[in-house]
């Protein structure tokens, strides 16, 4: 969708629920590192004021969990800043944006809309390796008792199996995910591993959406490491009313 010039693409399994707002910010809101002037303006635009939560994203496989009355957010944690080191982040608050940026990486989001619980992770390959997205569903499931197969989740636009290639992949990707690897090539298929650890926590694969663009492919929309060496990110954010 485009709106007021701030271009948004959204997961058509979110747009049907009613208490969830999210985009992917294209690289058209010319969204930077730091700082994060035109973030602020293209989420105002988009979800309202209200308080972003930031990471320090590492690659990593950590997960920082946000709940109502917690003492560490009352009375330690602001929203406006990036005081995290981790690579994606739960909460059952509501009105608050989870924001996660990339630039080939994905960004997979997550909703249960039973137990009112929404995620935001960043999974680029090495958090792939780690199995980031199946750490954030045993969190959810122990910390706010999620059943995955409530769960709906979306895969942003990162890089495809057309352009994931790995010339040293024997070193750098474990033997058990190489069935990932594009026959005769060097190349990973990086989407269909996000869905398979998906689905391998019991997530619905009809509760999965993968929006399949690859940002090294469509640099007009979208910042991409591996095609242009860029320190750009785009944003991909979701929040609960």
């Amino acid at each position: 969708m485009e709106d007021n010039d701030i271009n948004v693409y959204e997961f058509e399994l979110f747009k049907a629920c009613p208490n969830i707002v999210h985009g992917i910010f294209t690289r058209m809101n010319k969204i930077l590192v730091a700082p994060f002037d035109s973030l602020k303006i293209g989420i105002d635009s988009k979800i309202g004021r209200k308080p972003l939560v930031l990471l320090n994203q590492v690659h990593g496989d950590t997960i920082k969990v946000l709940k109502k009355y917690d003492t560490e957010l009352t009375e330690n944690f602001d929203l406006r800043k990036e005081t995290s080191t981790a690579d994606g982040v739960i909460t059952n608050i509501k009105d608050v944006a989870l924001v996660i940026r990339v630039a080939d990486c994905q960004s997979v989001m997550m909703y249960d809309p039973v137990k009112k619980v929404i995620a935001n992770i960043h999974s680029g390959w090495r958090g792939s390796v780690k199995n980031i997205i199946g750490n954030c569903l045993d969190k959810m499931i122990l910390e706010f008792g999620c059943q995955p197969e409530d769960i709906i989740a979306g895969i942003s636009p990162s890089l495809g199996p057309c352009c994931s290639e790995f010339i040293n992949y024997k070193d750098e990707i474990p033997k058990r995910l190489w069935k990932y690897k594009i026959e005769d090539k060097n190349y990973f298929n990086f989407w269909e591993m996000s869905s398979d650890q998906l689905m391998d926590k019991g997530v619905k694969k009809e509760h999965i959406e993968n929006m399949e663009i690859c940002t090294k492919c469509h640099t007009d929309l979208f910042y991409s490491f591996r095609g242009e060496k860029t320190a750009g990110r785009f944003a991909c954010v979701i929040s609960m009313c």
